[in-house]
């Protein structure tokens, strides 16, 4: 019998090794679980592998059938002259994902359960993402051993959720011996609704709408690119619902988007922290193929690093054919490096690389460290719906500079934001929520006031708009120490200034404190050149979008003063900085 425990192990070493090429989190995901071995028996490790049940769900996905592609398709008949169809072949990574989920058990009482409570896997397209999520539906839906099982695909749209539906639906059909066995009624095409009448359990696709998904008791749900979620409605409603159960399982299977402020991008950024060893869950499972910094997205190499079904599903001839016409196409480069590489990627023609921003920033540093030098305030004041802005911007030498922010945002607009993360950021300390439904203009100019009685401000610097009153007050309070002054916001004043701050990113002479809320702002931040070479900050999405760049525009009032006497247009944006 196939030995699918060796096969992950085997599949673990040679990625560790490097005989399989893989990324720093595929390494880490791989490292993480050869530790956790390590650790079995260790006092505080409360967990244990169980070889037997790893080996169930891989058994249990070779009983059934390719649905899609040429592999597809009728091998014989049965005695009743049925067909049979081509049965799965798991890949060693899908062993290594499923014995590694199904296989790590928590040491108590009988039953077994398991660890993992949600797992997180993201990885390209064309990769039977849709297959493996179907094969844990039905494993969950009828050999879990959960009476009255809740078993459900959720996706943005129900025709999304239908995808993972629909596989499953069709491997039942196409399986008499499965379906007969654990007594699973198929219903109509239409709905793709699986059914266990003697353990009450079903299978079925649900609406995006979080609305209507109250009263759910989740024991297992499949959540189909979850970087197209544009709320994080679904996940939280479906999180809930699992409240009830004692082993429940939340499965996310996704490719990368390009909303760094959705549920998907602050999932992942949770699990690179699990798999650093910053952030300790480990309930919590996932894995992530994607390329490295600085990996060239024209190799082959860098293509089998990104897509572990390589040659299986993933054709090498499209891909070929994919990366050739994206030589030619920006637009199509992000693509690819979207859909086939896992790259978060704006659609648009993003300002800077969200990557050369995180580099310089480092959560450990302190505003108190900096008190001895002399800075600047910029100020970008909201009424209702957009972010406050208050950015301290410190130089610390001719071309080195630190940044720190203060962000407020009233509590009624964070309860309506549609940004997923926004919650989070106020919990993190990262965003300040203010009491009520409008800008708290008191709390912001009290908190400017003290930084200027604190530290070597040379300037505060205010965006025309919303300014005046607070101007007129500030002034009377710190008696024109520091002076005040309104910046135009026209493209005269920000082309320099964004210039000289992309200049001084992408050089590493502008350090920050890693604000997670700065982070998503800094992402949101696209431009569009004028036929005079000018720039000017647009948020991603156009005007009516729920990204917000108050953040980066403050930032950029600020070091338009800071930097004046020697900030000069250069065409940086343009790449040749790069």
């Amino acid at each position: 019998m196939k030995d699918y425990v060796a096969l992950a192990r085997q599949y673990e070493t040679d990625v560790l090794s490097g005989s399989i090429p893989a990324c720093k989190q595929v390494r880490q995901a791989c490292q993480r679980n050869v530790n956790d071995l390590a650790r079995q028996g260790a006092r505080g490790f409360p967990y244990r592998f169980d070889e037997k049940i790893a080996r169930r769900i891989c058994e249990a996905a070779e009983l059934l059938p390719h649905i899609k592609g040429p592999e597809a398709k009728v091998i014989g008949r049965d005695d009743e002259d049925w067909p049979i169809w081509n049965p799965i072949r798991l890949e060693p990574w899908q062993c290594w994902v499923l014995t590694s989920l199904f296989g790590w058990q928590q040491i108590g009482p009988e039953p077994a359960r398991r660890r993992f409570k949600v797992a997180l896997v993201l990885v390209p397209r064309k990769n039977a993402k849709s297959t493996l999520a179907a094969i844990v539906a039905l494993y969950m839906l009828t050999a879990d051993g959960e009476s009255g099982a809740e078993c459900y695909s959720a996706a943005t749209t129900r025709d999304q959720a239908k995808v993972v539906a629909e596989i499953a639906w069709e491997m039942s059909r196409r399986s008499p011996e499965f379906t007969k066995h654990f007594g699973v009624k198929v219903g109509a095409k239409t709905t793709r609704v699986l059914e266990v009448p003697a353990s009450a359990s079903k299978f079925m696709p649900l609406s995006a709408d979080a609305h209507t998904l109250d009263g759910l008791n989740v024991s297992f749900a499949a959540i189909d690119e979850l970087h197209a979620h544009p709320t994080r409605g679904v996940w939280d409603v479906i999180d809930t619902a699992t409240g009830a159960r004692v082993n429940p399982l939340i499965l996310a299977i996704t490719t990368a988007g390009v909303d760094i402020g959705g549920i998907c991008h602050e999932k992942m950024s949770y699990l690179h922290k699990v798999l650093e060893g910053t952030q300790e869950d480990d309930t919590f499972f996932g894995i992530n193929y994607t390329v490295d910094d600085g990996d060239d997205w024209r190799l082959e190499a860098t293509w089998k690093k990104a897509n572990p079904n390589y040659g299986v599903s993933v054709s090498a001839e499209d891909l070929e054919r994919k990366a050739r016409e994206a030589q030619s196409s920006s637009a199509a480069v992000n693509n690819f490096l979207t859909k086939h590489l896992n790259v978060w990627v704006r659609s648009e023609s993003t300002w800077l690389p969200t990557e050369a921003w995180i580099k310089n920033g480092d959560a450990s540093r302190t505003i108190e460290q900096y008190a001895q030098h002399p800075c600047w305030i910029g100020v970008d004041l909201a009424e209702v719906r957009d972010i406050a802005a208050v950015v301290i911007v410190f130089r610390l030498a001719a071309d080195q500079f630190v940044v720190f922010g203060r962000y407020y945002l009233p509590e009624a607009t964070v309860a309506k934001s549609q940004v997923a993360q926004m919650t989070g950021f106020v919990r993190g300390g990262f965003l300040i929520q203010t009491d009520g439904d409008q800008s708290d203009y008191q709390r912001i100019e009290d908190d400017i006031a003290v930084l200027c009685k604190s530290y070597r401000v040379e300037k505060v610097c205010f965006d025309r708009a919303l300014a005046a009153q607070m101007t007129q007050s500030l002034q009377r309070r710190l008696g024109g120490k520091p002076p005040l002054e309104t910046v135009p916001q026209g493209a005269e004043v920000m082309t320099p200034a964004m210039q000289t701050v992309e200049r001084l990113i992408l050089s590493g002479g502008m350090l920050h404190d890693a604000n997670p809320c700065m982070t998503w702002m800094m992402s949101n931040v696209v431009v569009k050149p004028s036929h005079r070479g000018e720039i000017y900050p647009i948020k991603a999405g156009g005007k009516d979008s729920p990204n917000k760049i108050d953040g980066p525009v403050a930032l950029f009032t600020a070091m338009s003063q800071a930097f004046k006497e020697i900030a000069k247009p250069q065409m940086f944006f343009l790449g040749a900085a790069r």
